[in-house]
């Protein structure tokens, strides 16, 4: 798998970048409508489009088809991908099922044999963009660490270490997803960091920013509205 894969921006005109869709594809085509993606655009989707909604299948697949049709589209690696590659390598169902892979599995409706080709996407995903002065990762980085020394666990996987603590180790900005901002909205965090996971299964919200002219879109669904609960909206008032 690689790790880091350096793209300068000055190679598109716009570039985007998304994260945490969750298997609405109905969010996804919106998103795409909206942003009207052109030759020389970039589209960076920062990991989680499985898991928890009914379409996680759909997105990898139309995904795959944009890259085969020359888009620029690229995908990096989120922490429900990781589970779902960990699920399927040691049959250890029962954490991935509880965060969400039972809709994963379910969008598949038994093709197995289309679960595999989305696998070896996966495991092709690289973990990070590097962008020159924007780094595009799932989750954040050891705020402390050489950019070549991140591990891909903590790529994937860390929080509050990120996000509570000012980088030390670059100058760049980094745009990341996985902890949701449940005011459905994308954050300037500090001076350094973007937070782009809009909440999507809480909120109904997916986001994107524009790097270059930090112009934000967003679409959004009444249909996740039963996941609203006091304790999430206490969050976001918090948050905001």
């Amino acid at each position: 798998m690689t790790k880091i894969q350096k793209l300068p921006i000055t190679d598109y005109r716009k570039v985007w970048v998304t994260s945490d869709i969750h298997g609405y594809f109905n969010l996804y085509n919106e998103l795409l409508e909206k942003i009207d993606l052109q030759d020389n655009d970039l589209l960076i989707i920062a990991g989680d489009s499985c898991d928890r909604g009914p379409q996680c299948a759909q997105i990898y697949d139309d995904v795959m088809a944009r890259q085969e049709r020359g888009q620029n589209i690229i995908h990096t690696l989120g922490n429900h991908e990781d589970l779902l590659l960990q699920a399927m390598k040691d049959g250890e169902l029962w954490r991935w099922y509880r965060n969400g892979g039972r809709e994963t599995i379910r969008s598949y409706d038994n093709d197995f044999g289309l679960l595999e080709k989305h696998k070896a996407f996966i495991e092709s995903m690289p973990v990070a963009i590097d962008l020159g002065p924007y780094f595009v990762v799932h989750a954040g980085i050891e705020p402390d660490k050489p950019l070549e020394e991140q591990s891909t666990y903590r790529m994937t996987w860390i929080r509050s270490v990120f996000i509570d603590n000012p980088i030390t180790c670059t100058d760049k900005t980094i745009v990341y997803g996985h902890t949701p901002n449940l005011d459905g909205k994308i954050h300037h965090v500090g001076d350094q960091k973007i937070s782009v996971d809009c909440g999507s299964y809480d909120t109904g919200v997916v986001g994107a920013i524009e790097l270059n002219s930090q112009q934000k879109v967003y679409v959004s669904t009444d249909y996740l509205n039963i996941y609203k609960h006091p304790y999430n909206a206490l969050k976001a008032e918090k948050q905001g």
